[in-house]
Order: C-alpha cells, then structure tokens, then sequence
C-alpha cells in the first residue's frame, strides 16, 4: 500500500486511516512522542499538512486542536487526538475510544475575588464571556429557568481571563491550570486529551 507520488498534496491515499493531530505547540508535542513510542514514523513537508506513513497505511492529519473534533464527526478523517472540552464544545457525535493522560486541565467558571461571588448560581443573568459558549450555555441554562432570566454568553477568542476586569463581563468560563488571577473553584469540568472516532 504505497501513497502515488503524483498525488496532489495535503491529500491522503484512498484507503488509508485519516488520523487527525494537533498541528502545533504542546500538544502537538505530546502527540509527537505518542506517535514515536508506537513506531509510527512520518516526515512532515514545511507548510504541508499531511504526512504519508506508507508502510502502516496511515495518513497524519495536522489540524488546530479546536478543530479536530469536527472533521472527525464529520467523517473528514478517521480519528483524532483532542480535548475533551473541544469535544463537548464541538457538539459533534464522536466516541472517546482512550483517555491519554495528559493535558489535564479544568473547565471552570470564575469570577474576580473582589465580587465575592460564592456559587455560579449568582452569575446568572449577567454576562459571560468564554471561547466555550456551546459549554456555558448549556450549564447557566438551568439557573436561568430557575430563575427566570437569560445570562448573556458573549464569544472572546483569547485574553478571557481579561474580561471582567476590564467591565465586559461579570464572570468567564475557561480553561485553568492554577487559578490565582481570578476566583477558581465555582464549578469544574475535568478535561484531558482524548482519542476520538466517528460515532
């Protein structure tokens, strides 16, 4: 099973396994060394992302993390390494085939110290900012019929963590690893790199 070497490129071979990866930073780093421990060896072009592994039949996707849980429950390749929150985020039909063990992170609404807020509860109502809206959405939705108001989840790409200082808004949904700018602990969701499939 050998790839055409007349194939255009960024293409994978019919028939081969399309495994998606992140293409850059840490966890592409993580990957790297699963990939290596596993014997499956590749040489990825500059600028290129595919890379051919001809005597396994494989083809490595290099994708943004973020996006990997889509293309894989889209059926655009086979599998795929992502987090947990991407998936959930995504809100795409994948089955998590392993837990890997690594990027463990926690998913958490914050708020700053100063509010004195005790529970996420209270934030209900106000304004969240958050690359994870799908996520927030669906958690405050349960305050909000409870108590009959609608908390304004608002898309911030980066610097979430910004937000509340700066009077965008009253509390953030993100990813923490420490927790010491803002108030940690309100509510977490555990998440890790995971290996996904199509469901």
């Amino acid at each position: 099973m050998a790839s055409d070497s007349s194939m255009p490129a960024n293409t994978s071979p019919e028939g081969y396994l399309r495994m998606a990866i992140p293409k850059k930073g840490r966890l592409y780093e993580k990957c790297s060394k699963i990939l290596d421990g596993a014997g499956i060896e590749y040489k990825r072009e500059a600028r290129l992302d595919v890379a051919v592994c001809d005597d396994l039949g494989i083809s490595l996707i290099f994708l943004p993390a973020g996006d990997i849980a889509k293309y894989v429950g889209e059926g655009n390749v086979d599998m795929g390494i992502t987090g947990e929150d991407v998936v959930m985020e995504s809100c795409v039909d994948v089955v998590t085939e392993m837990k890997l063990g690594f990027g463990k992170c926690r998913l958490c609404v914050q708020a700053q110290t100063v509010k004195n807020i005790k529970d996420a509860s209270e934030l209900a109502g106000g304004r969240i900012v958050t690359s994870f809206t799908n996520i927030a959405s669906k958690y405050f939705k349960k305050f909000d019929e409870e108590k009959g108001v609608e908390t304004k989840i608002k898309f911030v790409g980066g610097s979430v963590e910004a937000a509340c200082g700066l009077g965008l808004a009253d509390g953030i949904v993100d990813l923490v690893e420490t927790g010491t700018t803002m108030r940690v602990g309100i509510v977490h969701f555990e998440v890790e790199l995971c290996l996904l499939r199509i469901f």
